[in-house]
Protein backbone atom coordinates (compact mmCIF):
# COMPACT_ATOMS: atom_id res chain seq x y z
CA UNK A 1 0.00 0.00 0.00
CA UNK A 2 1.47 3.25 -1.22
CA UNK A 3 2.97 5.35 1.56
CA UNK A 4 -0.15 8.55 1.79
CA UNK A 5 3.30 11.10 1.99
CA UNK A 6 4.66 10.52 -1.39
CA UNK A 7 0.88 10.59 -3.26
CA UNK A 8 0.80 14.05 -1.51
CA UNK A 9 3.67 14.57 -2.95
CA UNK A 10 3.70 13.41 -6.39
CA UNK A 11 0.31 15.03 -6.73
CA UNK A 12 1.93 18.28 -5.37
CA UNK A 13 4.51 18.05 -7.61
CA UNK A 14 2.08 17.76 -10.77
CA UNK A 15 0.44 20.52 -9.25
CA UNK A 16 3.05 22.98 -8.77
CA UNK A 17 4.42 22.24 -12.04
CA UNK A 18 1.31 22.83 -13.87
CA UNK A 19 0.43 25.97 -12.27
CA UNK A 20 1.32 29.82 -13.16
CA UNK A 21 4.09 31.14 -10.75
CA UNK A 22 1.99 33.88 -9.66
CA UNK A 23 -0.84 31.38 -8.17
CA UNK A 24 2.29 29.67 -6.70
CA UNK A 25 3.56 32.57 -5.10
CA UNK A 26 0.20 33.63 -3.86
CA UNK A 27 -0.20 30.20 -2.06
CA UNK A 28 3.24 30.48 -0.31
CA UNK A 29 2.65 33.71 0.62
CA UNK A 30 -0.78 32.85 2.34
CA UNK A 31 1.24 30.09 3.70
CA UNK A 32 4.28 31.92 5.26
CA UNK A 33 1.79 34.43 6.86
CA UNK A 34 -0.86 31.87 8.84
CA UNK A 35 2.62 30.10 9.67
CA UNK A 36 4.19 33.29 10.97
CA UNK A 37 1.17 33.94 13.41
CA UNK A 38 0.16 30.79 14.02
CA UNK A 39 0.13 28.96 17.64
CA UNK A 40 -0.86 25.53 16.51
CA UNK A 41 2.74 24.57 17.89
CA UNK A 42 1.27 24.46 21.34
CA UNK A 43 -1.31 23.04 20.95
CA UNK A 44 -2.94 20.34 22.16
CA UNK A 45 0.16 18.36 22.98
CA UNK A 46 0.15 14.80 23.62
CA UNK A 47 -0.31 13.95 27.14
CA UNK A 48 -3.03 16.66 27.14
CA UNK A 49 -6.85 15.83 27.25
CA UNK A 50 -9.19 16.40 23.83
CA UNK A 51 -12.62 18.31 24.85
CA UNK A 52 -15.68 16.54 24.30
CA UNK A 53 -17.44 17.05 21.29
CA UNK A 54 -21.06 16.42 19.90
CA UNK A 55 -21.46 16.81 16.29
CA UNK A 56 -23.96 15.31 13.54
CA UNK A 57 -23.48 13.01 10.65
CA UNK A 58 -23.77 13.73 7.55
CA UNK A 59 -27.31 12.46 7.49
CA UNK A 60 -28.38 15.16 10.40
CA UNK A 61 -27.88 12.54 13.57
CA UNK A 62 -26.32 13.76 16.62
CA UNK A 63 -22.47 11.41 17.48
CA UNK A 64 -21.27 11.94 20.64
CA UNK A 65 -17.76 11.55 21.44
CA UNK A 66 -18.27 9.47 24.56
CA UNK A 67 -20.14 7.40 22.27
CA UNK A 68 -17.23 6.95 19.81
CA UNK A 69 -14.28 6.54 22.83
CA UNK A 70 -17.17 3.77 24.43
CA UNK A 71 -14.57 0.68 23.77
CA UNK A 72 -11.70 1.54 22.00
CA UNK A 73 -9.72 4.41 21.17
CA UNK A 74 -10.31 6.93 18.44
CA UNK A 75 -8.59 8.54 15.46
CA UNK A 76 -9.88 12.09 15.16
CA UNK A 77 -9.02 14.05 11.73
CA UNK A 78 -9.79 17.26 10.43
CA UNK A 79 -10.20 18.04 6.69
CA UNK A 80 -11.29 21.02 5.22
CA UNK A 81 -13.74 19.64 2.75
CA UNK A 82 -14.86 17.72 -0.54
CA UNK A 83 -13.65 20.52 -2.44
CA UNK A 84 -10.14 20.07 -0.80
CA UNK A 85 -7.99 17.16 -3.05
CA UNK A 86 -5.73 16.51 -0.35
CA UNK A 87 -7.90 16.28 2.13
CA UNK A 88 -9.40 13.46 -0.82
CA UNK A 89 -6.33 11.87 -0.97
CA UNK A 90 -6.00 11.77 2.35
CA UNK A 91 -9.56 10.11 3.12
CA UNK A 92 -8.90 7.77 0.36
CA UNK A 93 -6.12 6.27 2.23
CA UNK A 94 -7.44 5.87 5.21
CA UNK A 95 -10.52 4.03 3.34
CA UNK A 96 -7.68 2.06 2.37
CA UNK A 97 -6.92 0.55 5.58
CA UNK A 98 -10.15 0.69 6.84
CA UNK A 99 -11.23 -1.98 3.99
CA UNK A 100 -7.72 -4.33 4.74
CA UNK A 101 -8.13 -4.17 8.52
CA UNK A 102 -8.96 -7.01 10.28
CA UNK A 103 -11.53 -4.95 12.60
CA UNK A 104 -13.14 -1.87 12.36
CA UNK A 105 -10.91 1.03 12.53
CA UNK A 106 -12.35 3.46 15.07
CA UNK A 107 -11.94 6.36 13.05
CA UNK A 108 -13.93 9.93 12.22
CA UNK A 109 -13.40 12.55 10.40
CA UNK A 110 -14.49 16.13 10.94
CA UNK A 111 -15.28 18.99 8.37
CA UNK A 112 -17.14 22.32 8.49
CA UNK A 113 -18.26 21.86 4.66
CA UNK A 114 -21.90 21.79 4.50
CA UNK A 115 -23.25 17.71 4.39
CA UNK A 116 -24.79 18.45 1.33
CA UNK A 117 -21.38 19.04 0.11
CA UNK A 118 -19.03 16.24 2.09
CA UNK A 119 -22.24 13.74 1.37
CA UNK A 120 -20.94 13.90 -2.57
CA UNK A 121 -17.54 13.25 -2.00
CA UNK A 122 -18.40 10.99 0.74
CA UNK A 123 -20.10 8.78 -1.78
CA UNK A 124 -17.91 9.73 -4.92
CA UNK A 125 -14.95 7.92 -2.80
CA UNK A 126 -16.47 5.65 -1.04
CA UNK A 127 -15.85 6.33 2.07
CA UNK A 128 -17.34 4.17 4.76
CA UNK A 129 -16.06 5.64 8.00
CA UNK A 130 -18.02 8.61 9.66
CA UNK A 131 -17.37 12.24 8.46
CA UNK A 132 -18.85 14.57 11.72
CA UNK A 133 -20.51 17.99 10.51
CA UNK A 134 -18.25 20.95 12.48
CA UNK A 135 -21.04 24.03 12.00
CA UNK A 136 -19.36 26.97 11.85
CA UNK A 137 -16.18 25.46 12.66
CA UNK A 138 -16.93 25.39 16.57
CA UNK A 139 -15.58 22.42 17.76
CA UNK A 140 -11.68 23.53 15.55
CA UNK A 141 -11.76 27.14 17.02
CA UNK A 142 -12.27 25.44 20.46
CA UNK A 143 -9.03 23.60 19.76
CA UNK A 144 -6.98 26.53 18.34
CA UNK A 145 -7.12 24.94 14.75
CA UNK A 146 -8.34 27.90 12.71
CA UNK A 147 -6.66 29.30 9.87
CA UNK A 148 -8.42 32.78 9.27
CA UNK A 149 -7.81 33.20 5.24
CA UNK A 150 -5.79 36.74 4.02
CA UNK A 151 -7.35 38.32 1.18
CA UNK A 152 -5.11 37.15 -1.75
CA UNK A 153 -5.95 33.35 -0.55
CA UNK A 154 -9.41 34.25 -0.91
CA UNK A 155 -9.75 35.76 -4.27
CA UNK A 156 -7.60 32.99 -5.25
CA UNK A 157 -10.52 30.31 -4.18
CA UNK A 158 -13.34 32.12 -5.65
CA UNK A 159 -11.26 31.76 -8.91
CA UNK A 160 -11.29 28.21 -8.55
CA UNK A 161 -14.72 28.73 -8.15
CA UNK A 162 -14.47 27.37 -4.62
CA UNK A 163 -17.14 29.27 -2.75
CA UNK A 164 -16.39 28.81 1.15
CA UNK A 165 -19.59 31.03 2.09
CA UNK A 166 -21.80 28.75 0.33
CA UNK A 167 -20.00 25.51 1.34
CA UNK A 168 -19.20 26.50 4.85
CA UNK A 169 -22.35 28.42 4.83
CA UNK A 170 -19.63 31.06 6.95
CA UNK A 171 -18.86 34.49 5.62
CA UNK A 172 -15.83 34.70 7.68
CA UNK A 173 -13.42 33.07 5.44
CA UNK A 174 -11.58 30.16 7.91
CA UNK A 175 -10.73 26.73 7.38
CA UNK A 176 -9.39 24.28 9.71
CA UNK A 177 -5.58 23.22 9.81
CA UNK A 178 -5.15 19.59 9.09
CA UNK A 179 -4.68 17.73 12.04
CA UNK A 180 -4.81 14.25 13.56
CA UNK A 181 -4.98 12.70 16.97
CA UNK A 182 -5.17 9.34 18.60
CA UNK A 183 -6.95 9.71 21.94
CA UNK A 184 -8.00 6.87 24.70
CA UNK A 185 -11.01 5.88 26.57
CA UNK A 186 -9.79 9.06 28.99
CA UNK A 187 -9.82 11.21 26.06
CA UNK A 188 -5.94 11.26 26.64
CA UNK A 189 -3.78 12.59 23.25
CA UNK A 190 -1.37 9.63 22.48
CA UNK A 191 -0.87 10.86 18.99
CA UNK A 192 -1.15 14.31 17.70
CA UNK A 193 -0.24 16.02 14.21
CA UNK A 194 -0.94 19.35 13.71
CA UNK A 195 0.27 21.09 9.98
CA UNK A 196 -0.38 24.37 8.99
CA UNK A 197 1.00 23.45 5.45
CA UNK A 198 -2.41 21.99 4.20
CA UNK A 199 -0.32 19.60 1.53
CA UNK A 200 0.90 17.73 4.78
CA UNK A 201 -0.81 15.01 6.58
CA UNK A 202 -0.03 12.76 8.88
CA UNK A 203 0.91 8.97 7.72
CA UNK A 204 -2.02 6.45 9.01
CA UNK A 205 0.71 3.63 9.23
CA UNK A 206 2.67 5.72 11.96
CA UNK A 207 -1.28 6.64 13.26
CA UNK A 208 -2.38 3.17 13.29
CA UNK A 209 1.20 1.94 15.34
CA UNK A 210 -0.14 3.97 18.31
CA UNK A 211 -4.02 3.16 17.65
CA UNK A 212 -3.08 -0.83 18.14
CA UNK A 213 -1.08 -0.79 20.70
CA UNK A 214 -3.59 1.23 22.88
CA UNK A 215 -6.15 -1.83 21.42
CA UNK A 216 -3.83 -4.27 23.32
CA UNK A 217 -2.59 -2.43 26.01
CA UNK A 218 -5.88 0.27 27.01
CA UNK A 219 -4.32 1.21 30.26
CA UNK A 220 -0.64 2.66 28.59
Amino acid sequence: MADLTDTLRQFKSTFDASTPAEILETINRSLSLFQSHSVCATCLPVGSIMPKFQLKTLYDIPLSSDHLVNDRPLIITFIRGGWCPYCMLEMQAWQNYCDNANDTINLVAITPELPEYTLQAKQDNNITFPILYDEGLAFAQDLGLIWELDAEMIELLKRWEIDLEQRNKEQNFRLPVPATFVIDQNYKIHFRFIEEDYTLRAEPTKVLEIYQKLLNNPTD
